[in-house]
């Protein structure tokens, strides 16, 4: 019944969401999953065929403009705790709440801003203060993510997995000490909603993330990123940037408006305090451009005259814009000085697209861009890596288009969080410790 009405809940929202979200949301394996449902259409089905049974269950469900109002509150509603908790006190809050509805010890987990640990943010001691994690998109999980921590949890007896699971992503995770006497799913979500909330609010959350400090420029950088995984409309866009803590010239920018998905990558010179102030200013102008009804073209161009109005040494950087229509499938390509994107085909095939290298942001010379139409659709994958990705200088990945096209196709499902994945452990395979370049990826994955 908990997988059946997971699966209701997240198809309802989502309708094209995989498999392997679904058996998250329920707080279960694949394995799991396929045991009691052999195939996605009978899943479906049963999804379908079940009814909620009574008034709250029913106010749960999606319902047309202008009855989005519940009969009645959910015994826990995010917006209301929010309201009722004062921020830094929420993640106990959380805790002692879940505790009461599960009858067991708990604690509350978020993700170490690099991916690589689970951080106690709430809970008791006996459970620990960190827990080393297969790697995750940043400080979220995807389901295959998901699935890769609840096996690296196998060896550490009665701790079971409870997502915090929000829009495709986990935000965190509750981990019990034995089984739950009553689900926590509902729980689970109310809290990932509440901690989204409480973060413009507090630093409770942030500091949990951070194992160590990072340097000032690395920390205005995290400031300026959007979340990691994003579900949109027909698909997934995924993206990070390692290292956390250190350097600072790269950033990306993810939104979904009526006109398309834009996705923005752009890289600085330099790893210094300057180059992320220049990143904060540049990504002011994109969104000034984009809110106002520019075109790509537009936004490029307005981030080029703003950085020329920066005081002291020119503030360069190379940036490129990708505009996807989820309806047409037509995607719009639009480059200033960037490394040309790859595009991984439904049958596997791998494209570097033919977009010149031109001048890029900031400097004396305006910029002339190189733009390209093209089709994406369902089954493939556009990426957008920067120079650390890609050369092979010091400090650098050195992965070429054709390491990043190989560390992509690893990714057996596909997705465009697991593609980031797989390219990351490349680049972190290629460099070991001596990462000192901005490397980011993005990846957009039409589904």
């Amino acid at each position: 019944m908990r997988i059946v009405e997971a699966s209701r809940r997240l198809l309802e929202q989502s309708p094209a969401a995989p498999v392997a979200d679904v058996a998250a949301a329920a707080g279960v394996s694949r394995s799991t999953l396929y045991r009691h449902f052999p195939d996605r259409d009978s899943l479906l089905r049963a999804a379908r065929a079940h009814q909620p049974r009574d008034a709250e269950e029913r106010s749960e469900r999606s319902l047309p403009p202008g009855q989005l109002g519940r009969e009645r509150p959910v015994s826990l509603e995010g917006i209301h705790v929010f309201d009722v908790v004062s921020p830094p006190v929420l993640p106990e809050q959380l805790v002692a709440e879940a505790q009461r509805i599960a009858d067991v010890p708990l604690a509350l987990y978020v993700l170490d801003i690099d991916g690589s640990h689970l951080l106690r943010v709430a809970g008791p001691e006996r459970l620990p203060e960190r827990i080393a994690a297969p790697l995750a998109i940043g400080p979220e999980l995807d389901s295959d993510g998901l699935s890769q921590l609840r096996a690296a949890l196998a060896d550490r007896p009665g701790i079971e997995v409870v997502p915090l699971w929000l829009r495709g992503r986990a935000t965190g995770v509750m981990l019990t000490l034995g089984r739950p006497r009553r689900p926590l799913a509902e729980i689970a979500r109310q809290a990932a909603a509440a901690i989204t909330l409480a973060d413009r609010y507090t630093d409770t959350f942030a500091r949990a993330q951070r194992r160590k400090q990072p340097r000032a420029a690395a920390e205005i950088q995290q400031s300026l990123l959007p979340p990691r995984i994003s579900r949109i409309s027909g698909g997934e866009v995924a993206g990070n940037v390692l290292p956390s803590y250190e350097v600072a010239g790269d950033w990306f920018d993810i939104v979904e408006n009526l006109d398309g998905v834009w996705i923005t990558l752009a890289d600085g010179l330099g790893p210094s305090t300057r180059a992320a102030a220049s990143s904060a200013v540049a990504l002011g102008a994109l969104r000034a451009s984009r809110r106002s009804g520019g075109t790509p073209q537009d936004a490029l161009m307005l981030m080029h005259r703003t950085l020329k109005e920066m005081p002291g040494p020119a503030a360069e950087m190379t940036a490129i814009v990708a505009r996807w229509d989820p309806a047409t499938f037509q995607l719009e390509l639009v480059s200033c000085g960037h490394e040309p994107p790859i595009v991984i085909r439904a049958d596997q095939t791998v494209e570097t697209v033919e977009l010149p290298v031109r001048r890029g942001l900031g400097g004396r010379a305006s910029p002339r861009p190189s733009e390209l139409t093209m089709t994406l659709s369902p089954g493939e994958r556009l990426v957008l890596c920067s120079d650390g990705v890609f050369a092979a200088a010091p400090g650098q990945a050195g992965l070429g288009h054709e390491g990043v096209a190989g560390a992509a196709l690893r990714s057996v499902r596909g997705s465009a969080a697991d593609t980031v994945r797989q390219i990351h452990r490349a680049v972190l395979d290629a460099s070991g410790d001596d990462l000192r370049d901005d490397a980011t990826v993005v990846c957009l994955g039409p589904e």
